[in-house]
């Protein structure tokens, strides 16, 4: 029945792994609904191996929508447009080995990702997996042809020595142990097997190809306990000059991308320079399974590039993009290699947090991203058909911006500027606490402060570049950490609505391009032998591959908002209930709280609440203090404000003193004009919906976004809205796709962190 449900499935890890059971896929779609519609109203007992799941399941209490008179009524004035929408949301893929074709879930993401029919979308190999982001892991090495191992606990990998058409003529070098060193300078370690050289001189001289089994069998046990690798230098007869392009890995994951994404415009970025263009102490390990993480390239160690003046850089991405556009490339030596891609890559960004790694500056970086840009056109894009995007900086920085918008701190005018990226990632106080997601919109309220800034610095600076934030989400505290608890699954509906609110915000400002952050993501899988890698970015279920609500959200984003839209005046009732004519404003700490009186001849009469601190409640007019609190909040407040039409209050600790030390503060005021309604930056407009109303270029067709920005349900009023079609993303799809229903009112009640797009009716 809706109340009992008693079913038998086995059970791994909850959410990660369902295994097969009695009515397993049934009970996986049952026990999300009761998790996220029931809360802590769930009884569940487990067992090791197949055990019961008995739960009271109830139906989610949605308010009626005939009964309006809690609502924030919003109120459209569909003439007046406030602002061209130039905004495409879309998302990036980042390299996951759940994306491979051995993967349980390759099939269905790959679907996932095509059915968004989403543009600009940013494919990723990046640094913690070297083998899938680095086309050459090691230098060329001229005559000399190495092999590496990192290690291994008497498994049976192999090294496998081979020298083309000619034969192995010399091993030169051959340790089982901890070697170190590059091809043509290789050192023995603390750790060497003495009989390394000469089996290798036994089993491999005089032959085309030689594989060795990599054990102590093989070799004995030189370090007992230890993990032990290895490394092998041989020469060729005739002689042959080595290089160490390989492709194999990268080629699969990126074919299925591009034709996940054919016919849409895509950015690529393969973001990690191989390890052995920095100079470094010693050759950078990466481990033999490519789908391990790299502590080694993680780290990004190194900050001198061996070629100081960056065209060895510049060279190796001209060659790799020759590779996947031009059907090949020919390498250091003059050997070509070849392939079968001729892709038109439409955008091809330089690097990825560049302020993260090699403890780059804006100087060193620009200096990079130009020699790329000569280097992929001079050996791939003659024709100069691709476009370039920097700087995919982690954050916001105007000292990097404006030095790499200066075009005479490039090499030439002719350097393209096309695309200028950077990063937003929200968080909160608590992994788990679902009231603390609403943190995320305070952190989205200073990121729109911070592009109106960037917006006017690009147009003044050089208007024909375009901003993109190609990663946008939420990292959550603790993540990848052992042992870190799983969030509520309701968390992505919190980042979807934050998402959406920022799309709409954004749009208002001038951003080009909106990236959701990503793809995919998935906590450890131990069944898979995968880690941690940021289960709270993640747009798909990594078990089954179908999307989350932040998926959808974006997909029904991408349905009904395009360039080109306008943007009109939205306004929605604010106040809280006992007081209608107050207003409401919350902004984080170093931000300027703005109040002012809509009436030009009104005045701020009453500030009923003040607080720097961190405050309690969420809406206007429930506020309360929290436990960090700045007593003379109040008493700076009024003395800003009091008397005036508009004032500003600096959110800072010179202003309020800091009443906790290392916390995370917000400046919260709740305030009263003498006449008509106020404003205040950050305000909560009807007690925490976001509304704003669109048009397509022509005016014909009317939609509105809603997003609910608190941790409850909301009611809210839209006149003309009853016959109207809403796209409801909540909590009660967790796996979508979002609910389509025809409005029979026009009020509409919506669940915590929900966003919902009406399409007008005419």
């Amino acid at each position: 029945s809706n109340h009992t449900i008693t079913k038998c499935v086995c059970w791994e890890g909850f959410p990660s792994v369902w295994k097969t059971g009695v009515d397993a896929v049934e009970a996986l779609e049952m026990a999300i609904r009761i998790q996220n519609v029931c809360g802590a109203g769930i009884v569940l007992w487990t067992v090791v191996g197949c055990g019961a799941l008995v739960s009271v399941l109830a139906d989610p209490e949605i308010p009626d929508e005939s009964q309006a008179d809690d609502a924030a009524t919003v109120t459209v004035d569909w003439k007046t447009t406030i602002a061209v929408s130039r905004l495409t949301a879309t998302l990036q893929v980042v390299v996951n080995p759940l994306l491979e074709r051995q993967s349980p879930v390759h099939d269905a993401m790959f679907k996932s990702l095509a059915e968004l029919n989403a543009d600009y979308v940013r494919y990723v190999p990046w640094k913690p997996y070297p083998q899938l982001a680095v086309a050459e892991l090691e230098p060329p090495s001229g005559e000399k042809q190495c092999r590496f191992l990192t290690g291994t606990e008497d498994t049976n990998e192999f090294v496998h020595l081979y020298c083309g058409l000619g034969v192995i003529s010399k091993v030169n070098f051959a340790s089982f142990g901890n070697p170190t060193g590059y091809c043509g300078d290789l050192k023995l370690g603390s750790c060497h097997a003495n009989t390394s050289l000469e089996i290798l001189r036994r089993e491999c001289i005089g032959h085309e190809i030689c594989s060795i089994p990599i054990n102590t069998k093989t070799f004995g046990d030189p370090c007992p306990g230890l993990i032990k690798g290895f490394a092998a230098q041989i020469e060729c007869n005739p002689p042959l000059n080595h290089t160490y392009w390989g492709f194999d890995i990268i080629n699969q994951m990126l074919e299925d991308f591009m034709n996940a994404t054919s016919n849409h415009s895509v950015i690529i970025n393969f973001s990690t320079i191989p390890q052995w263009m920095y100079k470094t102490p010693d050759r950078i390990k990466y481990p033999d399974d490519p789908n391990q993480i790299s502590s080694g390239y993680s780290s990004a160690p190194g900050t001198e590039l061996v070629d100081p003046t960056g065209k060895q850089v510049g060279d190796y991405f001209g060659r790799l993009v020759s590779w996947f556009t031009q059907g090949g490339f020919t390498d250091e030596y003059g050997i070509p290699h070849h392939s079968p891609f001729h892709y038109d890559f439409q955008y091809w960004e330089c690097l990825n947090e560049v302020n993260g790694e090699h403890h780059n500056t804006p100087e060193t970086y620009t200096k990079i991203y130009d020699e790329m840009v000569l280097g992929i056109r001079r050996l791939a894009d003659p024709e100069h058909k691709i476009k370039f995007a920097g700087i995919a900086l982690g954050g916001t920085s105007m000292e990097w911006f404006t030095y790499w918008l200066n075009r005479s701190n490039h090499v030439s005018d002719d350097i393209p500027l096309d695309i200028m990226s950077f990063h937003f990632y929200a968080s909160c106080s608590s992994r788990t606490d679902v009231d603390s997601y609403q943190e995320f919109f305070d952190r989205a309220d200073s990121l729109v402060t911070t592009v109106r800034n960037i917006t006017k610095l690009r147009d003044a600076m050089s208007p024909s570049t375009l901003l993109d934030i190609d990663e946008t989400g939420v990292i959550l505290p603790d993540e990848n950490r052992p042992g870190a608890p799983m969030f509520p699954l309701v968390y992505y509906n919190a980042a979807g609505a934050m998402y959406a609110y920022l799309f709409g915000k954004l749009a208002e400002v001038g951003l080009d391009v909106l990236g959701e952050s990503q793809l995919v993501g998935n906590p450890a899988l131990p069944s898979l032998n995968l880690p941690s890698q940021y289960p709270s970015v993640a747009m798909l279920n990594w078990t089954n591959g179908l999307g989350n609500s932040r998926y959808h959200v974006l997909k029904v984003l991408i349905e009904n908002f395009k360039p080109g839209d306008k943007l009109v005046k939205t306004d929605i009732g604010q106040g809280s209930k006992e007081n209608p004519s107050t207003f409401c404003g919350r902004v984080p700490n170093l931000l300027v709280m703005e109040l002012s009186c809509d009436d030009a001849v009104a005045k701020i009469d009453k500030v009923l609440f003040a607080s720097y601190g961190t405050v309690e409640g969420y809406e206007c007019g429930s506020y309360t203090v929290g436990k960090c609190n700045a007593n003379n909040s109040m008493d700076i407040v009024e003395a800003a404000c009091i008397g005036k039409n508009k004032c500003a209050v600096d959110a800072s600790t010179p202003i309020f003193g800091d009443p906790c030390v290392d916390t995370f503060k917000y400046l919260v005021v709740e305030a009263r004009c003498s006449s008509g309604r106020g404003q205040a930056t950050g305000g909560y407009s009807g007690e925490g919906v976001y509304a704003q109303a669109f048009t397509n270029a022509d005016g014909s067709t009317h939609r509105v976004l809603l997003v609910n920005k608190t941790p409850k349900s909301q009611s809210v009023m839209l006149p003309g809205a009853k016959g109207s079609t809403a796209f409801i993303v909540d909590e009660t799809r967790p796996t979508g796709p979002a609910e389509v229903r025809q409005l029979t009112s026009d009020s509409l009640s919506m669940l915590r962190y929900a966003v919902v797009v009406i399409i007008m009716a005419e």
